[in-house]
């Protein structure tokens, strides 16, 4: 038969046991609220960098002359915020409908570590791209684009603007 000691320690058995399982819920929980607080940081972060940069005035335009064709891209971008934003912008003007896929970038630059032989940007080195500080005042942008006079002509142009460390700040494609 129990005695009542053997009943005492298995009722503070069960108290310690239910003590140590509020904690490990509480615990759990702690986490899982930091978890999704610093997913809801980091995604206002980014829509802050995504919102932090505009553009206006884009424009891509065509011309043809006695040294070859050209897509002439210009674009007003500025920052909404009121500090200095150091940054690098890339241009990349593309035609997926091409066999093969037909791409340029701007400022002109051979694949290597900004742009892959297949046209695909990533920004590893960010200071091979036309260095720019944004302002609210806004800078007027203009990159010349030669194009293959045989090819089919760019349908894409893509505006990318790297920070110094090689963060996507902005990706934007546009409608040549």
């Amino acid at each position: 038969m129990a005695s009542r000691d053997d009943f005492r320690r298995r009722d503070q058995f069960a108290a310690l046991l239910l003590l140590v399982l509020i904690a490990a819920l509480a615990a759990g929980l702690a986490v899982r609220r930091s978890i999704r607080e610093d997913g809801d940081m980091l995604e206002r972060q980014a829509r802050l960098k995504h919102e932090a940069i505009e553009f206006d005035h884009f424009s891509a335009r065509r011309e043809h002359g006695a040294d070859g064709d050209r897509l002439i891209v210009g674009l007003r971008i500025r920052t909404t915020q009121s500090v200095s934003l150091p940054c690098y912008m890339f241009i990349v003007a593309r035609n997926d409908q091409a066999t093969p896929k037909v791409w340029a970038i701007w400022p002109p630059q051979p694949p290597g570590p900004s742009i892959t032989a297949s046209g695909h940007f990533h920004g590893a080195t960010p200071t091979t791209g036309y260095a720019l500080t944004l302002s609210e005042r806004g800078d007027r942008v203009s990159a010349t684009i030669p194009q293959a006079t045989d090819a089919l002509p760019f349908d894409t142009v893509v505006v990318y603007v790297i920070d110094p460390d090689g963060r996507t700040l902005l990706a934007r494609p546009f409608r040549a």
